[in-house]
């Protein structure tokens, strides 16, 4: 039934999917068999995130040393 609306209807779907993969920058499974070394770009927002993180985690660790300190100073 589909045939009789929509004769290309698979070549459709390909043409989407491809269009989509592009788009999104995805590789066909048939093209990931050869292994090559390749390193993972990260985004300027990333790098942002990342940092924030590092920065917010040194900061919680300086403060429980900080509240560690006090307390074992007044035991």
């Amino acid at each position: 039934m589909l045939d009789t609306h929509a004769p290309n209807l698979t070549e459709s779907i390909r043409v989407l999917v491809h269009d989509s993969d592009e788009k999104h920058h995805r590789i066909p499974a048939s093209a990931t068999t050869t292994k090559s070394p390749r390193k993972h770009q990260l985004h300027p927002r990333q790098v942002r995130e990342k940092r924030t993180f590092r920065a917010m985690f040194a900061f919680g660790l300086l403060l429980s040393a900080l509240e560690l300190f006090i307390v074992l100073h007044y035991l």
